[in-house]
């Protein structure tokens, strides 16, 4: 799976005003019409249990600019789920999961299921808003074999 590259994202939960968050790369659209993306979510962590509560999620997509902020939701500073926030500038109204206030694109999604598979959990949200960032000069990330990449 490790060649199996993809865009960066964050993906965040809420529930209850906690807040959890993990770096994710199965992260796709599923529909148009509704609209509606799709994340890969570990079933161990405490993301998984936030989002199951919580029936919320924000995907964040990450630009070159948050590498490490991606290392820092993908576990490798050891901060757990929850304690991931720190130090940047997220926004979440009325209870929504956070979305990050400079991604290259942020989705607000309600959760319309979860299909438990193996280790992860299909999340399938339905798109309730769409942030775009300002800043366009800064490309997308990608991770692939271990490594990060850009396509700029």
């Amino acid at each position: 799976m490790r060649r199996l590259g993809g865009a960066v994202n964050i993906v965040t939960a809420n529930c209850e005003g906690v807040w959890a968050g993990l770096t994710a790369t199965a992260v796709t659209s599923l529909s148009a019409e509704p609209a509606r993306l799709l994340a890969c979510v570990n079933r161990q962590g405490a993301t998984y249990d936030i989002i199951s509560r919580g029936r919320r999620i924000s995907v964040n997509v990450l630009g070159t600019q948050h590498q490490d902020l991606a290392m820092r939701f993908a576990g490798m500073t050891n901060e757990p789920e929850t304690e991931r926030f720190v130090g940047t500038s997220w926004s979440a109204q009325d209870g929504r999961a956070p979305i990050l206030d400079d991604a290259l694109v942020g989705f607000d999604c309600d959760v319309e299921s979860i299909l438990d598979v193996g280790s992860h959990g299909i999340v399938i949200g339905v798109i309730r808003s769409v942030s775009i960032s300002k800043n366009s000069k800064f490309s997308p990330l990608f991770y692939v074999d271990g490594s990060w990449a850009s396509i700029k």
